[in-house]
């Protein structure tokens, strides 16, 4: 047997818009029979109804149930000296389909309520059929104007989502058509090309610069089959940008250029700053071991056999560059454990005045060495601090060394502790050989280093202030310095004590 047929599905009843929900019609004729008869007619078959007498009461009801057909009587007296279909269709907005009756059949008015805004005419007297039909052809398209208008609606909104993202973008964004023209450009572009937005706007005056309108060129000109993208990076003030270059393709084919403007000042800043950093620790590493290596082959000579001292001399002047080296190492890994987070820190009581007074005793050797006083002047019994004691320790060091290494022979360094209320203050006073104010804006930088006859000499690695700058970052602290050349140095140290 063949298979049966699939069940008929049953036709959409003759009041319903073919969703299942009621056609709502609004009736307004001034002869109450007429109202009525049409009512029980298109109820019986679905649809849902309401009837009024005049066009003001019949505006009153298509407003409250969002009617989406009118059957109203051409005979109807004017409303504020509008015909009724006029009065009806305006303050309706076109919402609700017009459809019009009349008792008297005439070609010039049929196009008179058509121009108006009416849908259809029907001549009374008129059957059910003809009713029926009317009505459902003007819900249908009653349907029609209002899908159409949630369609343009949403098209609107999804356009004007998509300006407020491209205008709200952190990146620039510039569209050329196929004829090299600006077609788009967001806030960000205008920022970044320091213009603004003009309609057909050529590419040239965009962007003067050969190699990026010769990059958007080639991108505008490449095949849609294989389309090409390039990357271009140009000046921005005192720093870079990236301009990434996209084909734009309509409906397959060429359609111009969309141009990425990006800020990469910061990441090309970073590159810098490590190709810097790679080439200062090459230059810091190179000598100590050059001048070590020079001093071994030399004692491997033979030339000083005979001369114990002076090997002796040749020795310690490897073992002070070796711990220069040694240093140098200790305080990148302590900088580079800074930077990833590394460094574990355990935070407890500290009393400051211990952790000074026992990194001078352990530089009073050195310094005894070459007759520097050490001094403390701290007048309370105890400088309690929350942190970590070795951070305190790093410190401390750093500028107690500093103040011994660049100190003139029976000089003096000294210590000043003070309770500024929410701080700490430590000024760490030397007598040597001062900075000038050039030096003084780049002590803190990191592997910068005084470099002078004064200085030479002097081992350093030129990166123990500038640990001492991190750590305080640490505890949101800070130092400063007051130096003028030959008098001396005060580095002064700020540390809260919460």
């Amino acid at each position: 047997m063949p298979d049966p047929l699939p069940a008929a599905r049953p036709a959409a009843p003759a009041g319903s818009s073919g969703d299942g929900e009621s056609i709502r019609v609004i009736v307004i004729d001034g002869e109450e029979g007429t109202r009525e008869g049409v009512r029980r007619a298109l109820e019986e078959r679905g649809f849902a109804v309401r009837t009024a007498s005049d066009v003001a009461l019949g505006l009153r009801l298509m407003r409250e149930s969002c009617a989406e057909v009118a059957l109203v009587d051409v005979s109807l007296p004017p409303v504020d000296g509008l015909s009724p279909t006029e009065c009806i269709t305006q303050r309706c907005d076109g919402r609700t389909v017009v459809v019009i009756t009349s008792a008297l059949p005439s070609v010039e008015t049929a196009v008179q309520v058509t121009r108006h805004g009416a849908f259809d005419f029907l001549i009374k007297p008129f059957s059910t059929a003809e009713l029926v039909r009317v009505v459902e052809r003007a819900g249908h398209q009653s349907r029609l104007v209002r899908e159409r208008e949630r369609y343009l609606s949403e098209l609107a909104g999804e356009r004007n989502l998509s300006h407020q993202l491209i205008t709200s973008m952190h990146e620039g964004v510039v569209v050329f058509n196929i004829r090299r023209a600006l077609v788009l450009m967001n806030p960000r572009a205008e920022h970044f090309l320091g213009t603004h937005f003009r309609e057909g706007m050529s590419l040239p005056e965009l962007f003067p610069d050969l190699d990026t309108a010769a990059a958007i060129e080639a991108v505008i000109d490449s095949a849609p089959a294989r389309p090409e993208c390039r990357l271009v990076q140009r000046s921005l003030g005192d720093g870079r940008m990236q301009v990434s270059i996209s084909p734009l393709l309509l409906d397959g084919e060429a359609g111009g250029a969309i141009v990425i403007l990006s800020d990469v000042t910061e990441s090309w800043k970073a590159e810098q700053d490590k190709n810097r950093f790679v080439s200062m620790v090459a230059h810091e590493l190179k000598s100590p071991l050059s001048a070590i290596i020079n001093y071994i082959n030399v004692i491997q000579s033979g030339m000083f056999d005979d001369t114990m001292p002076k090997i002796h001399e040749m020795l310690d002047r490897c073992r002070v560059r070796g711990e220069a080296l040694l240093d140098l190492v200790r305080d990148l890994l302590y900088i580079n454990s800074r930077e990833v987070g590394k460094v574990e820190r355990s935070i407890e009581s500290v009393d400051l005045k211990t952790v000074i007074a026992g990194q001078l005793d352990f530089f009073r050797v050195q310094a005894d060495k070459r007759r520097i006083s050490l001094s403390l002047e701290a007048p309370l019994a105890a400088y309690p601090l929350k942190a970590d004691r070795g951070d305190l320790d790093r410190i401390f060091m750093n500028l107690i060394s500093n103040g011994i290494k660049y100190n003139r022979d029976k000089g003096v360094l000294a210590v000043r502790m003070a309770d500024k209320g929410a701080a700490w203050e430590i000024a760490v006073s030397d007598t040597g050989i001062g900075l000038s104010d050039a030096e003084r804006a780049s002590i803190f930088q990191e592997f910068y280093r005084v470099k002078n006859q004064k200085t030479a000499g002097i081992a350093g690695t030129g990166l123990g202030l500038a640990t001492v700058r991190r750590v305080l970052t640490a505890y949101n602290g800070r130092i400063s310095v007051s130096s003028q050349p030959d008098a001396g140095s005060t580095f002064t140290v700020t540390l809260p004590k919460e």
